[in-house]
């Protein structure tokens, strides 16, 4: 068998180890008539080279590192492409004479071809050295250049499959939940995490469908579309409950699904890696509820206010819906301060709030604003007549009007407390948030005067000296 020959027969056997570099190797020696091929690249160790695999067709040489500085393979990593072939044809030693591996060889002929990555930047070489002198020979460049491709591929095949079997192993000792999925939704790898969520032993899992373990309406509905997107060769990120059948209370998950490709650059599963967030959406849930809604009464404060009616007003403009705006006012509550203090009025606004919201509906979004004032937000169906708006509010004015009618006994005293409401139906044109809410304000405030001109009526009516 001619040489060419037996290096292509070299070449042929499938890549599944490191083996095919040694065998590489040997086909370059062979093709080259040269003692010595290696498969170097940079060290992680600054100016330093790895050999990666080297082949002495008389002895075996195991890996090594080297100081590239007055090598030979200092060279090589200058060259910029296309120009990625050297050849030092003889003299070697004369040549780096500071470099004591080629006088530990003897060496006298060196040869190397770049590997370059697909962005063009080199991750290795191999070479060839030799006692003998070296011609320049189009067969041996151009099978310098075929294998410098093919060992390219090879080695991020390798590393692919390193980290792959990294992630595997990482994978399963961790007791975070982490698993790999395949493309049929198969468990290959599952954290031991899983063993604490589920209360199932880690080989309970490997080999079964997501489906099988989850079942199928929280496969179907919750999991798969995840799974789906990741193996399109999207990178996602979600929050969600789940609640294992052996944990007394839901947990919140943070879930990042990670595509996986296979070293031939296949997208062959999903790495799943999820956290338990449950502490820190409850008191993120906490800090935003504190944040929209009035502490003493529990109802949306202004900031939530003005966010759901700029919400409303934009759908108003789509054509959704009507919005309309009323504002309460209670009558005779500062005198509950002032005589009983603000604990005692505290318990009153406390009760006013659960009266509005019993009478409002849990459609209408109720606002506290400021100490006895309050906002309901009222929506209807877009397009109808504007009386038609105007007598629902004015129903449901009678009705808060009814259920805001008190009468407050504090230490032996009766004192009556009563609301003033005004209202607004918004315009298309309308966009002043401010502005909605001051004309319900201030329809409150008439109907607040005429109120009171009607008590000064009616106290002139009974007084015997206007008789």
């Amino acid at each position: 068998m001619a040489d060419i020959e037996e290096a292509l027969a070299l070449l042929a056997a499938p890549c599944t180890d490191e083996r095919f570099f040694q065998r590489a190797l040997k086909a370059l020696a062979l093709v080259t008539q040269c003692r010595w091929a290696a498969f170097g690249r940079p060290s992680e160790n600054r100016g330093m080279a790895e050999v990666v695999a080297f082949c002495d067709l008389k002895h075996s040489i195991p890996g090594f590192e080297f100081d590239l500085k007055g090598s030979p393979c200092e060279t090589i990593y200058q060259l910029r492409y296309p120009d990625t072939h050297i050849l030092y044809p003889k003299d070697l030693q004369s040549l780096f004479p500071n470099f004591q591996l080629i006088k530990n060889l003897g060496a006298n002929s060196y040869q190397a071809e770049l590997i370059l990555a697909d962005d063009g930047t080199p991750i290795g070489h191999i070479l060839v050295m030799d006692t003998e002198p070296q011609a320049d020979s189009i067969k041996s460049r151009e099978f310098f250049r075929l294998l410098a491709q093919r060992i390219g591929v090879e080695y991020k095949r390798l590393l692919i499959s390193r980290e792959l079997a990294l992630h595997k192993q990482m994978i399963a000792v961790s007791e975070q939940f982490m698993s790999f999925v395949d493309n049929n939704y198969r468990y290959h790898v599952v954290s031991k995490g899983y063993e604490t969520m589920f209360g199932r032993a880690v080989q309970e899992f490997v080999g079964r469908t997501v489906e099988e373990i989850h079942g199928e309406e929280v496969f179907s509905q919750h999991l798969k579309p995840l799974l789906d997107r990741s193996l399109a060769g999207e990178t996602i990120n979600t929050q969600t409950w789940i609640h294992p059948p052996n944990q007394n209370s839901p947990m919140y998950l943070n879930v990042h699904h990670n595509p996986y490709y296979s070293d031939s650059g296949d997208l062959i599963g999903v790495i799943v890696s999820a956290h338990d967030i449950s502490e820190i959406h409850a008191a993120k849930v906490e800090i935003e509820h504190f944040a929209n809604h009035d502490p003493l009464t529990g109802l949306a404060n202004r900031r939530a206010l003005f966010e759901a009616i700029q919400h409303k007003i934009n759908a108003q403009k789509a054509g959704q819906l009507q919005l309309a705006v009323m504002y309460i006012d209670l009558d005779g509550f500062k005198q509950i301060n002032d005589r009983f203090g603000h604990h005692q009025g505290d318990k009153v606004l406390v009760d006013v709030a659960t009266r509005i919201q019993d009478c409002a509906g849990s459609n209408e979004l109720i606002s506290r604003i400021g100490g006895d004032e309050f906002v309901v937000l009222t929506s209807f169906a877009y397009g109808l007549p504007q009386s038609s708006y105007q007598a629902e509010l004015e129903a449901l004015s009678e009705r808060l009007l009814v259920q805001l009618r008190m009468n407050i006994e504090v230490n032996g005293q009766h004192l009556p407390v009563s609301a003033s409401i005004g209202s607004y139906i918004a315009d298309d044109d309308d966009s002043d948030l401010s502005a909605i809410i001051c004309k319900a304000d201030k329809e409150m405030y008439n109907a607040k005067k005429a109120k009171c001109n009607l008590c000064t009526e009616e106290d002139a009516h009974h007084d015997p000296d206007l008789g």
